[in-house]
């Protein structure tokens, strides 16, 4: 029985992502292409940050920000156009993050009249480079390779603890970005079966402007390798530190 490999990309913030760590990220999942096949890609929302369409204030030291929500999709489209040349026979799956949601906020608040004119996998071609989007919203979860590891954008409850809150209340094995912090937790039910939460951190850059209107010192530089095994999964966090990481017993740097 074959491995099978995903990709669980976390919050970029596309322009303002860490190019090291984001090249980081692709050289490891380019050796695991040879090795096994990347089977699947699962963009944990937050690709791109929307920034200029966010509906709260803009504070002053934003005004020195140069990218134009232009900029942002122009750039965003060629890190897709990028997965899907170097991985064209991997499903890549678009989940949806609160970021990428402010543009149906924004249009719904601003010019409801344009809802459907202006689509996130319109703008970002998600149909040309086959990406299937997967919705922000409560009911968002998809499973990873057809596990019973799920993934979504948020976790299902917030604050210091999210990882462990999510598995007590909701049951389920989970995978989530948002929050920008490593984090794991894994309890064994009465029956056995073991459910397990992690919060894959991110690959943003924490010196850009845009992030200092909120504290990042906890925030964590990684991303998540998925193998399957018929239906069992073994997660891989890779750990980026200092633009290194170490995947598989070799060492990436930039």
């Amino acid at each position: 029985m074959d491995i099978k490999v995903a990709l669980n990309i976390p919050d970029c913030h596309i322009p303002w992502q860490s190019e090291t760590n984001y090249n980081i990220m692709i050289e490891v999942a380019k050796d695991l292409e040879k090795l096994y096949g990347i089977s699947e890609i699962n963009i944990m929302g937050d690709f791109l940050d929307f920034l200029w369409l966010g509906l709260h204030p803009k504070m002053p030291s934003l005004m020195s920000v140069k990218e134009t929500l232009k900029d942002e999709i122009y750039q965003g489209i060629k890190k897709l156009e990028e997965l899907r040349r170097l991985f064209p026979k991997a499903t890549i799956n678009y989940i949806e993050g609160n970021h990428e949601y402010r543009l149906v906020r924004y249009i719904v608040a601003k010019c409801p009249e344009l809802y459907d004119l202006f689509t996130l996998s319109d703008i970002l071609q998600f149909d040309r480079l086959s990406i299937n989007h997967i919705p922000f919203g409560r009911h968002q979860k998809h499973s990873c390779l057809g596990t019973s590891y799920s993934l979504r954008h948020q976790p299902y409850n917030m604050g210091k603890n999210c990882a462990s809150a999510t598995a007590h209340n909701k049951g389920i094995s989970l995978g989530f970005g948002h929050t920008h912090r490593k984090q794991t937790y894994k309890v064994k039910r009465a029956d056995g079966t073991e459910v397990e939460c992690r919060s894959l951190g991110w690959l943003g850059d924490s010196s850009a402007p845009v992030f200092d209107y909120v504290d990042h010192d906890d925030w964590s530089s990684g991303f998540e390798i998925v193998y399957v095994y018929g239906d069992q999964w073994f997660p891989q966090y890779v750990d980026i530190k200092d633009g290194k990481a170490v995947c598989n017993g070799f060492l990436y740097y930039f």
